[in-house]
């Protein structure tokens, strides 16, 4: 994993390609599955995403990469489904983690999916 929030770097076909969840990723993947941005919680939080929503998770974040930085783009969603046949499950977490750390508009994003909330040990300033 990038160490970049809202990166990720898989390799797929022999091949290390960088996923980024940016705003145009949120527009590739959304714009991939039908469904308006709110909806995505939806969809991760019920248990329902199916084998399809990973491989256009996955595509997508390359494809906004792709386009964001020039590169040529060699692929499809159907090439990176049939790349992802060896991404494990922990994998698909790891994934999953940097997706719900991007920034949109500079604004905390996840879709609607839930986190893991931990309570700060921290002391509050005083005023």
């Amino acid at each position: 994993m990038n160490k970049r929030r809202g990166y990720y770097i898989i390799e797929l076909n022999g091949k290390k390609y960088t996923m980024h969840f940016s705003m145009n990723f949120w527009a590739n993947f959304t714009e991939a599955l039908g469904i308006p941005i709110d909806k995505i919680g939806d969809l991760f939080n019920d248990g329902s995403a199916n084998i399809g929503a990973i491989r256009d998770l996955v595509y997508s974040a390359i494809l906004a990469d792709h386009q964001e930085t020039g590169k040529e783009i060699t692929f499809n969603k159907f090439q990176v489904g049939m790349w992802m046949e060896d991404v494990d499950a922990q994998e698909i977490s790891k994934i999953m983690e940097a997706m719900m750390e991007s920034r949109i508009l500079g604004n905390d994003m996840n879709g609607g999916i839930k986190r893991n909330v931990k309570q700060t040990t921290k002391a509050k300033k005083k005023s």
